[in-house]
Formats: structure tokens, sequence, C-alpha cells
């Protein structure tokens, strides 16, 4: 046993270091022999940590039908376990995967089980990651959008005061960003501009050219939905002084100045 044992953990060193150097398609083979002699000898929390592993070098290679496998035979050996950590991140990934393989029931059933794990550990980050992942799975379900948008709202809210408490405005404004969009998609135009001039705020903070400017164009178009023209000008011609002081292109800046144009000629 004390063979197989330096076996595995000679293929799991040499698989790890392939991963960490980004060599993610030729670690794998070496994790996968690694895992199985783990297996053998009962070694179950390396087995479970190999597992993990090799998933993560499947989804990186956007391999997404394996990676979902190993991360699901991941998930039941931590079960096994009873390490909860290690349960929630194979349900939040698992969640995103379902999620984009357009399995949008399971996507959710996942994204909940992660949501409940972190809630008890008080892991905020990965709650809040977890509330984000699954109010976009509501959204990109068009049939249980269209009928029930409020779950995607209420879904983005409770991740933008996670971190909002946690202070990682970062995440913060990223979501503020998806929230209004679809808040615009439900005419719910005032509550769209409170969460986008949040973001506005935090970007122009962090000299963020790639946020300001579409922000600002869109906080004009919400104030033109408003009725309010001179505050929708306003923030128009902000986006394009935004774009000037950027060097923007002659015309992309042409482009806006006659979308603005055409929108207050009507």
């Amino acid at each position: 046993m004390r063979d197989q044992e330096n076996s595995a953990k000679q293929f799991f060193l040499r698989g790890q270091r392939e991963f960490d150097d980004g060599n993610y398609q030729t670690c794998i083979k070496d994790l996968i022999y690694a895992q199985e002699i783990f297996s053998s000898i009962g070694m179950k929390e390396q087995s479970a940590q190999v597992l993990f592993l090799t998933a993560q070098a499947y989804q990186n290679i956007s391999q997404f039908t394996q990676a979902r496998q190993f991360y699901s035979l991941a998930f039941h050996r931590f079960r096994e376990l009873n390490n909860p950590q290690m349960i929630g991140k194979c349900a939040l990934v698992l969640g995103i995967i379902y999620r984009e393989e357009g399995d949008f029931k399971k996507s959710k059933q996942n994204l909940a089980e992660a949501i409940e794990v972190f809630t008890t550990l008080n892991d905020f980050e990965n709650l809040a990651d977890s509330w984000r992942g699954l109010a976009l799975t509501y959204q990109i379900d068009l049939t249980q959008y269209s009928e029930h948008p409020v779950h995607s709202i209420n879904a983005y809210r409770k991740a933008i005061l996670i971190f909002k408490k946690i202070k990682n405005l970062d995440k913060k404004a990223e979501t503020e960003h998806d929230l209004g969009h679809i808040l615009i998609s439900q005419s719910k135009y005032q509550e769209a501009l409170d969460v986008f001039q949040e973001a506005l705020n935090y970007y122009k903070k962090q000299n963020d050219k790639e946020q300001i400017i579409p922000i600002s164009i869109l906080i004009g178009r919400i104030y033109f939905e408003l009725g309010k023209k001179p505050k929708a000008k306003d923030y128009m011609h902000k986006a394009i002084e935004e774009m000037k002081k950027y060097d923007y292109s002659p015309e992309k800046i042409n482009m806006l100045k006659q979308s603005i144009i055409a929108m207050f000629s009507g």
C-alpha cells in the first residue's frame, strides 16, 4: 500500500505542477492516475481534492461535460467526508456549468444548495457569488424570467447587499450593472437609474473608461425615458467629454453625436 500511495503522490505532484504552469490538458492524465490510486487504497480526502482539481483543469480548457462529471464526483466525495466548504464550492460551479448547458432546473438546484451551505458557513464572498449566479440563471431562463422577473431582481439585490457588506466594491458595481439592465427591460427606470448611478460613481473613482462612458450613455437614455430631456442631454454630452478625454476616435465620437441628434429631434 505504501508503494501505491507514493506512486499516487508522484502522479498528483506532477499533475499539480502542470496545472499550476497552465498546462491543463497535460495535467489531466496524471491527475486521473493519482485519483484512481488514492480511491483504490481508501484515501478519500486526497481522492476528493484530485477530483476537484481535475474538474478545474477540464473547465479551464472548456470541456464542460467532463468538468461537470468530475465536479459531481468531487461533490459526492466531499459529502461523504462532510466537508461543507468544498460541497458549497462544487455546488456553485455545477450551478454555473448547468446554466451554460441550458439545464436551468439543475442550475437553480445547485446554486440554491450553495447558498444554503455558504449561509451556514458565513462565507459571504461565495454566498454573494452564488446569489449573483442564481440571478443570472433566472435571467437567462427566458420562460421563467418572463413570468417571474422578480426572482432575478431579488437575487441580484441580495448579492449587491453582501458585496457591499464585505466591501467588494468591484463585484458590487458589476452586479449593479447587471441589475440595471433587467430593471430597464421591466421599465423600472427610476430603480435602474439608482443602481446605474451607484455603479457610475464607483467607476469614476476607478477612472475606468470602459465603464464610465457606456453607463453615462445608459443613464442619459433612462432620463430620456423619464421625460427629463435636459438631464438626458447632459449625461450624453458628459459621455462625449469622457470619450475626448480618453482619445476616442473622431468617428466614434461623431456616431454618438449623431445618435443624440436623432434622439432629441423626434
